[in-house]
């Protein structure tokens, strides 16, 4: 992995994000004041970017369904992450916001199709990965499951029963990426634009982590570090340490994310 160096055209992030979108299966059997909790949707769904307010104002605005998401590009591989917040985490010791993030790194192949090589989630400060070969697709998006309340990810594997409930797609048509029946994908670059928003009753309280009252505050990807492998900044070598192989600096084409310290 990571090692030949494929001639395929580069594909824009907006194309890539939609056609490897994950398909979502949602675990919820809750109801009342819980649903909510388990919408994913945008930090500023209240149409304000002050984020010390958003479980509050979480029974007051409708939420729309978004993901947010990044594209990273080496030689060899495309690094596509998707992002989930929720406004609250309602698991045990529940909280003001939550993020997790599902990595799906395609490996670049002659005829420009791509081929999921591996998929990483990180959500409830846990991380897992699964060899892209053994995940289920829909439609060639993978597939997965989230629980209720605590918004674990799970990747759904072939050959295992899963529990089928309510599922979300995002689709792309030309340069628009549309609703059918599901999310909205959004440029992480919105929110990484308002990284150095920090202070009380601002976006973050401290770099990369999201204003709070509550003692747990909650990190956006781009605090999310594997080892010493951070998500954004360092993807590929990421994923070689997923693998288990002794890791060499990859040669990125493209990966905004790079400046990952307080500027």
């Amino acid at each position: 992995m990571f090692l030949k160096v494929p001639a395929v055209a580069a594909a824009p992030a907006e194309q890539l994000a939609a056609q490897w979108a994950p398909v979502l299966y949602l675990a919820d059997q809750s109801d009342g004041m819980a649903a909510p909790q388990n919408v994913f949707t945008t930090v500023n769904f209240d149409l304000h970017w002050r984020l010390n307010n958003n479980w509050y104002n979480l029974r007051f605005y409708p939420l729309e369904k978004a993901m947010y998401y990044s594209v990273v590009e080496c030689e060899t591989h495309y690094l596509i992450g998707y992002y989930q917040y929720y406004p609250r985490y309602a698991g045990g010791g529940g909280h003001e916001h939550d993020m997790t993030g599902i990595l799906a790194a395609v490996e670049k192949i002659a005829d420009g199709a791509g081929q999921l090589d591996m998929l990483v989630t990180f959500s409830n400060h846990r991380w897992q990965s699964w060899d892209g070969n053994k995940v289920r697709a829909e439609n060639g998006h993978p597939l997965l499951q989230v629980k209720g309340e605590t918004h674990e990810i799970n990747a759904c594997v072939k050959n295992r029963t899963f529990l089928q409930t309510s599922s979300i797609y995002a689709l792309g048509a030309g340069d628009q990426l549309k609703v059918h029946t599901g999310y909205r994908l959004i440029p992480l670059e919105q929110l990484w634009e308002q990284r150095q928003d920090i202070g009380q009753g601002r976006i973050f309280a401290r770099w990369g982590y999201f204003d709070s009252y509550n003692a747990v505050k909650v990190a956006a990807p781009w605090g999310w570090n594997y080892r010493e492998f951070n998500w954004l900044a360092n993807p590929g070598e990421m994923i070689q340490r997923f693998r288990g192989r002794h890791v060499t600096a990859c040669n990125y084409l493209s990966n905004p994310y790079q400046v990952n310290a307080i500027e």
